[in-house]
């Protein structure tokens, strides 16, 4: 099972028992990291097809991993031994076990399960202005809010969650994973739209 193996302050194994482990500041994290530097939701861990994945959920202070910071809401692979840092503040190094390095799925190829999905012309062009900051080339992208997108669309706010919703279910989105980023995250796994970094 793969785990997090703390320094310093935090010394100790978490073991990443499930898909997705949120880490912040906030008590309902499956890794509540109790530092001021860290935000309440400050990143996500997610394993999808036997790949770790980690994103920077817009922390105030970061997220770093073997030194290089991360965008938000860019999902980075993780490997075995690869340095995790949350805020400036708290280092944890990423290992997989025996298992996972040897004999079982292998940790450093990208499998994720991709879905045909038909989308409407309205569907696909709400995709591409979720994106539109990346497309701009601003120098730090952002997903558009969902007045931007309303707007570039001539339409109101209600009509684009209306839109969203159905993206949502079309990408087997439950619960708290009904949001525009784990939407943007999808939608580039499952190829519906061109990737962007």
């Amino acid at each position: 099972m793969a785990r997090l193996r703390g320094r310093g302050a935090h010394q100790g194994d978490v073991e990443l028992a499930a898909s997705l482990i949120r880490v912040g500041r906030g008590t309902d994290s499956e890794l509540a990291i109790d530092d001021p530097a860290i935000s309440r939701l400050h990143a996500r861990i997610h394993c999808e097809a036997g790949v770790w994945h980690i994103e920077d959920c817009e922390s105030t202070n970061g997220t770093k991993v073997d030194g290089a910071t991360l965008r938000p809401w860019t999902p980075l692979v993780v490997n075995h031994g690869s340095v995790i840092e949350f805020g400036r503040a708290v280092t944890y190094d990423f290992l997989l076990s025996e298992a996972e390095r040897a004999g079982g799925v292998a940790a450093t190829i990208r499998q994720v399960a991709k879905k045909e999905v038909r989308l409407t012309p309205t569907e696909g062009e709400v995709l591409e202005l979720l994106f539109v900051h990346y497309d701009e080339g601003r120098a730090a992208p952002r997903l558009a809010t969902l007045s931007e997108i309303a707007q570039r669309r001539f339409t109101s706010t209600a009509a684009v969650k209306m839109v969203l919703q159905g993206l949502y279910d079309k990408c087997d989105l439950f619960d708290d994973e009904r949001n525009k980023e784990t939407l943007a995250m999808r939608v580039q796994q499952w190829s519906l739209t061109r990737t962007r970094y």
